[in-house]
């Protein structure tokens, strides 16, 4: 089973070498970008404990028993899934505890904790983790304290800072890398995303190891923004005015309403982070680093102006106007 898995070997070997010595941790905090998956790693690993015809000691599974079905198809009684719902900024807490009217008797916590109704153990698969606000994770603290004899919880998310420290400190932790573009470009082949192998290479090379992004970038004008916010930001000091020139110009093309235009600029806004984390990954001058996290702070900052709904054109002018001027000095003024 694992041999279909791209990237990620070394994570698999850890497992194997836990599940064949019986340590097994009962709560893992998976970290790493959307995309590069985390969320199918821990399907495949449930899959694994799941299976009825291969022994958890050899750390595979058949693919073919009912159990190993259900688990494919997403229907295994014994597989507990939640993620933040789509529109939504939040993971609610009735997801975890349950609503005001049933807290504590129904909820990821609540399910957990029953008898499993098939398998010999119960695994709950926490997509988005990140967006638990402190209510929702404080709910989810006595499960991880006290878990259930044999439970197993997953949490997902693209980094630590919005993850409590009471969280962390419960979970073993367990990072992903992103995919090489070889891996990328060949999924979206297999997948028949792409109608030629040199289309997928081509994508491959903007979407920073996300098989998610590729995949968005098929849309013509979105790797049409993700190429020109590229070159914007290739080298250093930033040019101000043609760098809002040229993106507001790609702005254009993509046409839309006002909500379209607020959805590609936070487009460009996380295609500008992407490339500044990957130039701050690949620097190996302190100062030129220390400008570089300077401008990725700022972007953050403009997803905040975003969401204030502040006007399009002018939450461009004004990122780049900053990028400019921090591209130029050491540390923030």
């Amino acid at each position: 089973m694992w041999e279909t898995l791209r990237g990620h070997q070394n994570q698999v070997e850890m497992f194997r070498r836990a599940i064949g010595r019986g340590r097994v941790a009962h709560a893992y905090l998976f970290i790493g970008p959307s995309g590069i998956g985390k969320r199918l790693f821990a399907r495949m690993m449930t899959q694994s404990l799941f299976c009825e015809q291969v022994p958890d000691s050899e750390f595979d599974a058949c693919g073919k028993c009912p159990p190993c079905k259900q688990v494919l198809a997403g229907t295994h009684p014994d597989l507990l899934e939640i993620g933040c719902p789509e529109g939504k900024r939040e993971l609610p807490i009735a997801l975890i505890a349950g609503r005001d009217e049933n807290r504590g008797k129904e909820g990821l916590c609540h399910d957990i904790a029953m008898r499993p109704m098939s398998a010999n153990r119960r695994v709950a698969i926490i997509d988005d983790a990140n967006t638990m606000n402190e209510a929702s994770a404080n709910s989810l603290l006595k499960t991880l304290e006290e878990p259930p004899p044999g439970a197993i919880l997953f949490l997902m998310t693209p980094s630590l800072d919005s993850i409590l420290p009471t969280i962390r400190s419960r979970c073993q932790m367990v990072r992903f890398s992103p995919l090489p573009e070889r891996d990328i470009a060949e999924l979206l082949v297999e997948l028949g995303d792409v109608e030629t192998p040199a289309q997928a290479e081509k994508v491959a090379q903007y979407a920073e190891g996300n098989l998610a992004t590729a995949q968005q970038l098929l849309d013509p004008g979105l790797f049409q923004l993700k190429t020109t916010v590229s070159s914007c930001l290739s080298s250093l000091p930033v040019d101000s005015l043609q760098s809002v020139k040229m993106i507001t110009s790609v702005f254009d093309e993509l046409g839309g309403d006002t909500s379209q235009q607020r959805q590609n600029m936070r487009w460009a806004n996380q295609f500008c982070i992407e490339v500044l984390r990957l130039s701050i990954r690949e620097s190996a001058d302190p100062l030129t680093t220390e400008r570089l996290m300077s401008m990725l702070d700022r972007c953050f900052e403009a997803e905040s102006h975003l969401r204030q709904t502040m006007p399009v054109l002018l939450c461009l002018e004004a990122m780049f106007d900053d990028l400019a001027r921090l591209s130029r000095v050491a540390v923030p003024v």
